[in-house]
């Protein structure tokens, strides 16, 4: 079989590439924490106690937003109702009026998400 036997079966078109990258198709599944912004970014770790198993998750957070902000976006993490559960670190429970930053939290800091109903 000579070189040329083979040229006649290679002798489709091929298609230009149009400049546009297979990653600008991908979208972010992480969810978008509404809020002020301009604070300064924190990698926390929330972990839900609610339910069967304890949770964790990993979230960066802008230390401006309002912990109500923060407790929808966590809430749809984990499949919570945000009235359900409260915030608390260091043995603080978070209110929802109040920014992020008016708690010491740090980053690389566990957030918990614990019961309404046992949160004092």
């Amino acid at each position: 079989m000579s070189f040329d036997e083979f040229d006649d079966e290679f002798d489709e078109e091929l298609e230009e590439p149009t400049g546009k990258t297979p990653s600008s198709d991908i979208k972010s599944k992480t969810p978008v924490i509404k809020g002020p912004g301009g604070g300064k970014k924190l990698s926390l770790f929330f972990t839900s106690t609610i339910g069967p198993g304890e949770k964790k998750q990993k979230l960066i957070v802008d230390d401006a937003n309002n912990i109500g902000a923060i407790k929808e976006t966590v809430g749809n993490i984990f499949g919570l109702d945000p009235t359900d559960f409260h915030l608390s670190s260091g043995g603080v429970t978070m209110d929802e009026a109040n920014p992020l930053s008016e708690y010491n939290v740090e980053d690389g800091d566990e957030v918990l998400l614990i019961p309404a109903s046992t949160a004092g």
